[in-house]
């Protein structure tokens, strides 16, 4: 019966209910806690027994570590992230409200920030993914930023130390190390080269109303804002597009164009 200060639903008499279920959790809790795992709140965290925590790491509350997961020495978890059969190195850090999922595998020293997904995916060391991220059946190389709101789609590949910007979207594409893509883009079925630069709000335009067509970008071209890439379509190495350019042909090697539709313009020469 309730006391005459309980109210419905707060009596202590319907923990015995609970019980058995919390032993279980309390129990592996216990476990790794014994075998120097830190809980920020031991009664606030799940481990599925299959799961793997190595000492050192740290669990934040609410927390929930299920399947096959693996936790490095020295990761830090949570308060409120998930991880479900995936891999999380030595130094790698999930922060609040953020998702490994779908056999993940975050390299030691990673950074997700919060309330970023990762699906299926692998990020290297040095690298940076969010907040509020979602990188699906991809890799991200070492030291690349995948900005605030980012979407990498799968298939993706980011290399070493490039950087995709806030609200960018990335498709099946490949970026190459030390490229950029610029807030607001858009860049699907391409192959960006070295040190490409692609500026805010540019779009490769990938379907041509029947199939999806290839943009390929080669080293060291720059993009301008608002421009608009119409697949198929090759870029030359050192190549340039003014801003707000619309691109239906091949640009060569070094060449500048700019316009709708973009035309080819000669480099002034200057003395010195």
């Amino acid at each position: 019966m309730l006391s005459e200060s309980e109210e419905p639903g707060e009596s202590t008499s319907d923990r015995p209910c609970r019980c058995s279920e919390a032993r279980v959790v309390d129990a592996v809790v216990t476990e790794a806690a014994a075998r120097g795992v830190e809980f920020q709140d031991p009664y606030a965290a799940y481990v599925d027994a299959h799961s793997l925590i190595e000492p050192g790491a740290w669990i934040g509350a609410g927390s929930q570590i299920s399947g096959k997961s693996h936790i490095g020495r020295g990761a830090r978890i949570g308060p409120n992230a998930i991880i479900e059969d995936s891999l999380i190195g030595s130094d790698a850090t999930v922060q609040p409200f953020s998702t490994v999922t779908e056999h993940s595998d975050v390299k030691p020293g990673a950074f997700i920030k919060s309330r970023s997904e990762i699906r299926n995916s692998v990020i290297f060391g040095g690298a940076e993914i969010g907040p509020n991220a979602i990188v699906e059946a991809s890799h991200v190389a070492a030291k690349a930023k995948v900005g605030p709101f980012c979407r990498v789609r799968a298939g993706s590949e980011i290399g070493v130390d490039a950087y995709i910007g806030t609200q960018a979207e990335v498709k099946a594409s490949l970026v190459g190390e030390g490229s950029k893509v610029g807030h607001f883009s858009f860049v699907g079925d391409a192959v960006l080269g070295n040190e490409v630069n692609v500026g805010a709000g540019s779009v490769t335009a990938n379907f041509d109303g029947h199939q999806v067509q290839k943009t390929v970008i080669e080293d060291g071209v720059s993009i301008g804002a608002g421009c608009v890439l119409i697949a198929p379509l090759r870029l030359g190495i050192g190549a340039s597009t003014g801003a707000g350019a619309v691109v239906t042909k091949d640009v060569k090697d070094g060449e500048l164009v700019l316009g709708v539709p973009a035309r080819a313009q000669k480099m002034a020469s200057i003395s010195i």
